[in-house]
Protein backbone atom coordinates (compact mmCIF):
# COMPACT_ATOMS: atom_id res chain seq x y z
CA UNK A 1 0.00 0.00 0.00
CA UNK A 2 2.67 2.52 0.87
CA UNK A 3 4.19 2.56 -3.00
CA UNK A 4 0.25 3.36 -3.85
CA UNK A 5 0.52 6.46 -1.66
CA UNK A 6 3.22 7.70 -3.06
CA UNK A 7 2.08 7.30 -6.34
CA UNK A 8 -1.27 8.97 -5.32
CA UNK A 9 1.14 11.96 -3.99
CA UNK A 10 2.88 12.45 -7.41
CA UNK A 11 -0.02 12.44 -8.85
CA UNK A 12 -1.47 15.14 -7.04
CA UNK A 13 1.70 17.21 -7.39
CA UNK A 14 1.72 16.84 -11.44
CA UNK A 15 -2.15 17.58 -11.08
CA UNK A 16 -1.67 20.86 -9.18
CA UNK A 17 1.59 21.79 -11.35
CA UNK A 18 -0.11 21.65 -14.39
CA UNK A 19 -3.14 23.90 -13.53
CA UNK A 20 -5.58 20.80 -12.76
CA UNK A 21 -6.73 22.26 -9.62
CA UNK A 22 -10.01 19.85 -9.37
CA UNK A 23 -7.70 16.76 -10.15
CA UNK A 24 -5.46 17.93 -7.65
CA UNK A 25 -8.46 18.03 -5.10
CA UNK A 26 -9.94 14.73 -6.10
CA UNK A 27 -6.58 12.99 -4.27
CA UNK A 28 -7.38 14.43 -0.88
CA UNK A 29 -10.30 12.86 1.38
CA UNK A 30 -13.71 15.57 1.19
CA UNK A 31 -13.05 15.75 5.17
CA UNK A 32 -8.98 16.30 4.71
CA UNK A 33 -7.67 17.84 7.83
CA UNK A 34 -5.49 21.13 7.21
CA UNK A 35 -2.81 21.44 9.37
CA UNK A 36 -0.70 24.75 8.11
CA UNK A 37 -0.06 25.76 12.05
CA UNK A 38 3.71 24.95 11.96
CA UNK A 39 4.53 27.74 9.33
CA UNK A 40 4.24 31.55 10.91
CA UNK A 41 0.93 32.24 9.41
CA UNK A 42 -0.52 29.27 9.22
CA UNK A 43 -4.13 28.04 10.78
CA UNK A 44 -6.11 24.85 10.47
CA UNK A 45 -9.14 23.66 8.56
CA UNK A 46 -11.02 21.05 7.45
CA UNK A 47 -12.54 19.77 4.33
CA UNK A 48 -11.91 20.73 0.45
CA UNK A 49 -13.64 24.48 1.51
CA UNK A 50 -10.93 24.83 4.08
CA UNK A 51 -8.12 23.36 1.49
CA UNK A 52 -9.08 25.56 -1.27
CA UNK A 53 -9.21 28.84 1.24
CA UNK A 54 -5.72 28.13 2.81
CA UNK A 55 -4.37 27.33 -1.02
CA UNK A 56 -5.62 30.20 -2.25
CA UNK A 57 -4.21 32.48 0.87
CA UNK A 58 -0.96 31.43 -0.02
CA UNK A 59 -1.01 31.55 -3.80
CA UNK A 60 -2.58 35.05 -3.49
CA UNK A 61 0.59 36.34 -1.98
CA UNK A 62 2.50 35.64 -5.44
CA UNK A 63 3.03 37.38 -8.80
CA UNK A 64 4.58 34.05 -10.12
CA UNK A 65 5.38 30.81 -7.84
CA UNK A 66 6.59 27.64 -8.43
CA UNK A 67 7.72 24.41 -6.49
CA UNK A 68 10.21 21.67 -6.81
CA UNK A 69 9.97 18.69 -4.81
CA UNK A 70 13.39 17.53 -3.78
CA UNK A 71 12.54 14.26 -2.37
CA UNK A 72 10.06 11.95 -1.52
CA UNK A 73 9.79 9.44 1.75
CA UNK A 74 7.26 5.96 1.96
CA UNK A 75 6.41 6.05 5.47
CA UNK A 76 4.01 3.66 5.33
CA UNK A 77 0.53 5.47 5.96
CA UNK A 78 2.33 8.44 5.31
CA UNK A 79 4.26 10.11 2.63
CA UNK A 80 6.84 12.94 3.76
CA UNK A 81 7.69 15.34 0.83
CA UNK A 82 10.79 17.83 0.62
CA UNK A 83 10.28 20.72 -1.49
CA UNK A 84 11.43 24.25 -2.05
CA UNK A 85 9.28 27.26 -3.14
CA UNK A 86 9.79 30.53 -5.21
CA UNK A 87 7.67 33.43 -5.89
CA UNK A 88 7.80 36.56 -6.92
CA UNK A 89 5.71 39.10 -4.52
CA UNK A 90 2.54 40.51 -5.58
CA UNK A 91 3.01 43.86 -6.34
CA UNK A 92 6.50 44.24 -4.51
CA UNK A 93 8.36 41.81 -7.09
CA UNK A 94 10.48 40.52 -4.49
CA UNK A 95 12.30 37.37 -4.60
CA UNK A 96 11.87 34.55 -2.36
CA UNK A 97 12.80 30.61 -1.83
CA UNK A 98 11.57 28.88 1.33
CA UNK A 99 11.95 24.91 1.58
CA UNK A 100 9.17 22.80 3.19
CA UNK A 101 8.23 19.79 4.70
CA UNK A 102 5.54 18.42 3.79
CA UNK A 103 3.56 15.25 5.60
CA UNK A 104 0.66 13.41 3.72
CA UNK A 105 -0.93 11.39 5.85
CA UNK A 106 -3.22 8.46 3.87
CA UNK A 107 -6.35 6.28 4.17
CA UNK A 108 -7.85 4.45 1.87
CA UNK A 109 -6.42 5.31 -0.98
CA UNK A 110 -6.90 9.33 -0.55
CA UNK A 111 -4.88 12.20 1.60
CA UNK A 112 -6.96 12.68 4.83
CA UNK A 113 -4.14 14.88 6.52
CA UNK A 114 -1.90 17.58 5.38
CA UNK A 115 0.63 18.70 7.40
CA UNK A 116 2.97 21.30 6.48
CA UNK A 117 5.92 22.38 8.36
CA UNK A 118 8.20 25.57 7.16
CA UNK A 119 11.20 23.64 7.96
CA UNK A 120 11.94 20.24 6.74
CA UNK A 121 13.80 19.67 9.75
CA UNK A 122 10.45 19.88 11.95
CA UNK A 123 9.08 17.55 9.62
CA UNK A 124 11.92 14.76 9.86
CA UNK A 125 11.23 15.33 13.55
CA UNK A 126 7.80 15.28 13.91
CA UNK A 127 8.08 11.43 11.77
CA UNK A 128 11.25 10.66 13.76
CA UNK A 129 13.42 11.06 11.16
CA UNK A 130 16.40 13.28 10.16
CA UNK A 131 18.37 14.53 6.82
Amino acid sequence: MSQENVEIVERMYAAFASGEAATALSYFDPEVAVDATHRVDGRVGRGYEELGAILAEWMSTWDEWRQEVEEIRDLDDSVLVIETQRGLGKGSGAEWEGRFGMLYEMRRGKITRWTIFDDPRKALDAVGLSE
